[in-house]
């Protein structure tokens, strides 16, 4: 999806992507909290904060003779899709780093396919409520993933088809996106696919 709105809060502009991914994020910690034990929203939360993190320093990368300029550019900037490349990969390596100490068990491997679901499905709601784009691709976009995310959380017990089933079904609906397969949310996807594959290996549950 196209941003086509910008928000202002006090001294800080975001576009409309942005408020819909920190939005995603607090919805799905929060059914996370809701769900799952403690830890599980507390792993989430982690790899949120690593994300953000990431995503707003790599504007170093991107644009360092501004950031040199004037430091304060890392609060109001990121590095745009580099950025959400760069900060999803830290993620992923962080979870691969620390999975060990997780103990992946059927609970923790049930809600990492939860949680890499419900994030994607959910910021694409938002982006879709908060832009502006052709009728027909954002209703395409919110009825079929509403349908995909209900089905598959409610109704197929096998995670590893569950992950793979959604995914296919996104790509399918990015493909009518105004941005159709180029856009980041697409990368991020795939990325997060392979994490979930990576989690259900280390957790012995299919």
């Amino acid at each position: 999806m196209l941003n086509t709105e910008w928000f202002s809060i006090r001294t800080l502009t975001l576009p409309a992507t942005a408020i819909a991914l920190l939005a995603a994020f607090f919805v799905v910690w929060f059914v996370l909290r809701m769900q799952f034990s403690k830890q599980w929203s507390g792993v989430y939360a982690d790899a949120i904060f690593t994300f953000i993190i990431v995503w707003k320093i790599s504007l170093i990368v991107t644009d360092f003779k501004a950031v040199l300029a004037q430091p304060l550019t890392l609060l109001y900037f990121n590095g745009g899709t580099f950025g959400v490349y760069l900060a999803t990969i830290t993620v992923l390596l962080q979870l691969l780093w620390k999975r060990h100490k997780l103990q992946w068990a059927d609970e923790g491997v049930m809600a990492s396919v939860w949680a890499i679901i419900l994030t994607q499905s959910i910021y694409q709601w938002f982006v879709v409520l908060l832009n502006d784009n052709s009728m027909n691709s954002e209703v395409i976009t919110l009825t079929v993933l509403s349908i995909l995310t209900l089905f598959i959380l409610w109704k197929i017990t096998a995670l590893q088809k569950a992950l793979i089933i959604y995914t296919a079904g996104y790509l399918i609906v990015a493909t009518l996106q105004p941005q159709g397969l180029w856009q980041p949310a697409v990368g991020v996807s795939v990325l997060l696919l392979m994490l979930g594959l990576g989690i259900q290996r280390v957790g012995g549950k299919k």
